[in-house]
């Protein structure tokens, strides 16, 4: 890298690493109580360290204010549990440790993603940077819901499914759908992978083992009594919830608006004298513009190329993207997640692409600044840092989310 002479890429990727897992782990435990649908997840681990039956069964009735999450899978639910365990304590912080952990894990998964896709270092190095940037992951991370889990397991099995390890793969996309059912989409990246490859057996791997761990995640369920004829039942349930769900909120948005990043949805609010603190689930607008543009132009590069390696990137991108569209249940912009560690390694691959042609070079690093400070001026909304109510205001005459006042 001529540009960066002094740093070999290691150092570079180990202060990409570094600085993700300080952001992450920043004020950690702040608020030490509920942010949004952590009255479901995180209630659910806390109660699952209970040895409660009751967090299992959607029949039962919870105590006002928080709700037992049965709707989606359990593991992430799990592995909070396993870490407020391990720590002794029900405390913010425990349950959302997981998480943020995940959440460095899956920026490293970038970079060995760019450098299997791209095979280019600093490609890599720059996908990885820009997804560190990426506000909407970034709070998933810090926030004790299942959707870090389930991205970052997800990104693991494509990477091993790249490097031919097809069972662990398959292993890996086991916890992902454990995590959290919107996992099945990948089967639009692995079975024609498959077949274009003709490694039509290896299918058998991705039918047979995710369902035996999916499985495998459900073992409290029957430890507590739990009958075989109430695992199907709640599959059931979860079913009709998630095709069903015809309920209305405030911060839902369409499909479409989701690259756009027009609805961020308002996680937490703590109102002071003359300040606020607000955490809101919001992609980096710069990254999330400027990717749509890098799409269209990976596209018509990929077609114009014939390059599989982008096509892989671009059916990641649209696979966990374009299903949603027939969707009837209510969605959040935090659906979009999975498809943006996608949008990240296209625009590593554009800028690495501006950045080794001379002429260019300059916009590559004027539109990596924009990226540093979109998410430096939305930080304070992803974290909940006190600000003032005027700076707010300004914020809010440019944004399309709900104003908080």
């Amino acid at each position: 890298m001529p540009y960066l002479p002094k740093l070999k890429p290691k150092h570079i990727l180990i202060i990409i690493l570094l600085l993700t897992a300080f952001l992450r782990l920043f004020r950690l435990d702040y608020p030490n109580k509920y942010v949004f649908d952590e009255v479901y997840h995180a209630f659910t681990a806390k109660e699952y360290l209970k040895g409660s039956k009751e967090a299992w069964e959607w029949w039962t009735t919870p105590p006002p204010g928080v709700a037992y999450e049965w709707t989606h899978p359990p593991l992430a639910k799990e592995i909070m549990t396993v870490s407020m365990f391990i720590f002794k304590t029900e405390n913010a912080w425990a349950y959302r440790l997981p998480g943020a952990l995940l959440g460095v894990l899956s920026v490293y998964l970038i970079y060995l993603l760019g450098l299997k896709l791209l095979k280019n270092q600093t490609a890599s190095l720059l996908s990885a940077f820009v997804f560190s940037l990426d506000g909407l992951n970034f709070v998933q991370s810090r926030t004790g819901m299942n959707d870090i889990y389930f991205v970052t397991f997800l990104l693991g099995s494509i990477y091993c499914f790249l490097n031919k390890r097809f069972l662990l793969s398959a292993i890996v996309l086991g916890l992902a759908l454990s995590s959290k059912w919107a996992a099945v989409y990948s089967y639009l990246i692995f079975i024609p992978l498959l077949l274009f490859s003709k490694q039509y057996l290896k299918i058998l791997f991705f039918v047979f083992i995710p369902p035996i761990i999916y499985l495998i995640s459900y073992l409290p369920f029957f430890l507590l009594g739990h009958t075989i004829d109430q695992f199907i039942q709640l599959q059931q349930q979860m079913w009709w919830y998630h095709t069903g769900l015809k309920a209305t909120h405030g911060y839902a948005s369409p499909w479409w608006s989701w690259p756009l990043n027009l609805y961020p949805v308002w996680y937490f609010v703590d109102y002071q004298k003359d300040t606020m603190a607000n955490i809101f689930t919001s992609g980096n607008p710069a990254v999330f513009w400027a990717g749509g543009i890098a799409i269209i132009l990976t596209v018509l590069e990929a077609i114009r190329k014939k390059a599989v390696n982008l096509a892989i990137i671009l059916l990641g991108f649209f696979a966990f993207w374009l299903p949603w569209a027939a969707s009837p249940r209510i969605m959040f912009l935090y659906h979009f997640s999975p498809s943006v560690p996608f949008l990240s390694l296209v625009l590593g691959h554009m800028l690495n692409a501006l950045l080794e042609d001379k002429e260019k070079r300059k916009l590559a690093f004027i539109i990596l600044l924009l990226f540093i400070i979109s998410f430096i001026l939305i930080f304070p909304f992803l974290t909940g840092v006190p600000i003032s109510k005027e700076w707010i205001k300004l914020f809010f005459l440019t944004n399309l989310s709900k104003n908080p006042f």
